[in-house]
């Protein structure tokens, strides 16, 4: 089983597209949807709602959101110490 380069399924090695560049790089396509979207189109994976990029960053947000916030939180909890004004 290879995995897309592009949205991240696992296929089959004899299915789809192994694009081998100068350098000895192998990439492997699922579809021709993969392909362009990468090499045409130069569009980026995590930005797509259907590759697996996508859920990585989005996961990664949500829990970046829930550190500030509980951040945010202990920070309001501190004690204030009031000054008197008769001092």
């Amino acid at each position: 089983m290879t995995k897309c380069v592009f949205c991240g399924r696992e296929e089959s090695p004899y299915k789809g597209v192994h694009l081998i560049s100068n350098d000895g790089s192998t990439n492997f396509y699922c579809s021709s949807k993969c392909r362009k979207n990468a090499l045409n189109l130069k569009r980026d994976k995590g930005k797509l709602k259907w590759t697996e990029a996508h859920l990585i960053t989005k996961q990664k947000a949500a829990d970046k959101k829930v550190r500030e916030t509980a951040k945010a939180k202990s920070k309001k909890e501190e004690p204030v110490k009031k000054q008197n004004p008769k001092e």
